[in-house]
């Protein structure tokens, strides 16, 4: 502690000093007493406790504080004199000074400087944190702003100074625009009125130019001997412009899906019209050539039977494409439906297996059957599941090379009926098996090598497995060939 003495009597600072060690102050101290002396050692070294004696001649205790306060120093003094009336004292205490003593009364002096000295390390701690808080303050990348409890600024920080022109004395509200102003005023009574304990919205804040700008508002009270609500603005302008910009893309895009989903609507109408329509003359067109084939009927020759077999197959090949066609265009509507019954899986392979025969002997691939005898009759539309069946074989024999295997194992697994159609083919890349149920698909290998078919049969074989209750995948590796399987439920007893 270092101590500054105003005293014109040695023995009495010697008296004074004394009394501080045997209270365990260790003070490093020095004695003046004339207004020179003082000014010189306030500034020279200034102490930490200034005991002051109050009838100097030359500079007594009201002086000293008289010239500390024109210094603007905050240095406590405790007044020290023989004899003080307590006019004196008040008048000593009106100057400033933090305590008074009588000479012959020191056991209180201990106290007095202790208490002294407290205070002022109080005082230097609030000095401390007032600038620490007003650096963070005054440079804090949002706006802030300390009001009263009726709104009128008390400080602002550059921040909100610079988005919205506010300064001291200024009112909030009036930067907050009319739109938002009313809700806010609401919240803040609410604040004030201890109905919540923190306001937090988003509002548009209207800047001394007249552009208006989004703010993330918070505010909150803050206590001690003047109560007022600190104030926080975020500029959340750019993220608010990003999206109502994302928002008018997303409307733009709603009305793009609109307008795309009635054109695949009147697509899907216009393809089954047309297919609906062109079936009639077709089926009459394979009928006469069947009468046309038939030998009892005719006396064609081989080359005019030749004719007749291309425009049956072709035929037959143009009507199968206007089927999945009216097919696939009743599962997009809804009104594909299914016309259950007991099935015989066994006896619908065996079906469809004679039925792609032929297509298979052409391509010279061999067919191989490997279902159980007694797998479990399924609940389902058989008409439908051979179609199935059909595709995949139909699949198969389109991608597998001469002298290929095609093979169609069928067994029970799990509550559940699972066949599988396995060839020797090119396979399929990895990039394109996430989309080979899309409808009108055709993967890049088909393309190039001009395999004919229009991208519906695997789509149409999905949305009929799924129907009935089952699901259907596919493994494929580029190469090594493809298998498609399906699972179908049994029936709950």
């Amino acid at each position: 502690m270092k101590l500054l003495l105003l005293e014109d009597s040695a023995a009495d600072a010697e008296l004074l000093v004394l009394e501080l060690r045997r209270a365990g102050f260790t003070p490093q101290w020095s004695r003046v007493d004339t207004r020179d002396g003082f000014r010189a050692a306030l500034c020279a070294d200034p102490p930490d406790v200034i005991l002051a004696d109050y009838s100097l001649p030359q500079c007594n205790a009201l002086e000293a504080l008289e010239l500390m306060a024109a210094a603007g120093l905050d240095i406590p003094v405790i007044v020290v004199s023989g004899a003080l009336s307590e006019e004196a004292c008040v008048e000593a205490l009106r100057h400033g000074a933090v305590d008074y003593l009588l000479k012959d009364r020191l056991s209180r002096l201990a106290s007095a400087v202790g208490h002294a000295l407290s205070q002022r390390r109080l005082l230097a701690d609030r000095h401390r944190a007032e600038l620490t808080f007003r650096a963070a303050f005054d440079h804090a990348p949002v706006g802030m702003a300390v009001t009263d409890l009726t709104g009128r600024v008390v400080q602002v920080n550059q921040e909100l100074a610079r988005m919205t022109g506010l300064e001291p004395a200024g009112f909030l509200p009036d930067v907050i625009c009319d739109d938002d102003r009313p809700l806010v005023e609401e919240r803040l009574k609410r604040l004030v009125a201890g109905e919540a304990d923190k306001v937090t919205t988003e509002l548009r804040l209207c800047r001394t130019d007249g552009t208006v700008l989004w703010g993330q508002y918070s505010a909150s009270l803050v206590g001690g001997d003047a109560p007022g609500v600190v104030h926080q603005f975020a500029d959340v302008s750019d993220r608010r412009r990003a999206e109502e910009a994302l928002q008018r893309q997303a409307e733009k895009l709603a009305r793009s899906n609109s307008d795309l989903q009635e054109l695949d609507r009147l697509k899907s109408e216009f393809v089954a019209t047309v297919s609906h329509e062109l079936r009639t003359p077709l089926t009459s067109i394979r009928g006469y050539t069947e009468i046309l084939a038939d030998s009892d009927a005719t006396a064609l020759g081989p080359t005019e039977r030749k004719i007749v077999g291309i425009i049956d197959r072709n035929g037959r090949r143009l009507l199968d494409l206007i089927e999945d066609l009216l097919t696939f265009s009743r599962i997009e509507s809804g009104t594909l439906t299914l016309d259950l019954g007991p099935v015989r899986l066994r006896r619908l392979i065996d079906a469809a297996c004679e039925a792609i025969r032929p297509a298979m002997e052409t391509a010279g691939l061999r067919l191989t059957i490997d279902v159980d005898d007694h797998i479990p009759t399924v609940q389902g539309d058989a008409e439908q599941l051979e179609r199935v069946v059909l595709n995949l074989l139909d699949n198969a024999v389109k991608f597998s090379d001469p002298a290929g295997a095609v093979t169609v194992t069928g067994r029970e697994r799990d509550g559940e009926v699972v066949l599988w159609v396995r060839d020797t083919g090119n396979g399929i890349p990895d990039a394109e098996q996430g989309m080979i149920f899309q409808r009108f698909f055709r993967t890049a290998d088909a393309q190039k090598r001009a395999i004919k078919g229009s991208g519906l049969g695997l789509a149409i074989a999905k949305a009929i497995v799924e129907a009935h209750g089952g699901w259907i995948a596919l493994e494929s590796t580029e190469g090594s060939g493809t298998t498609v399987g399906f699972g179908l439920p049994l029936p709950t007893l």
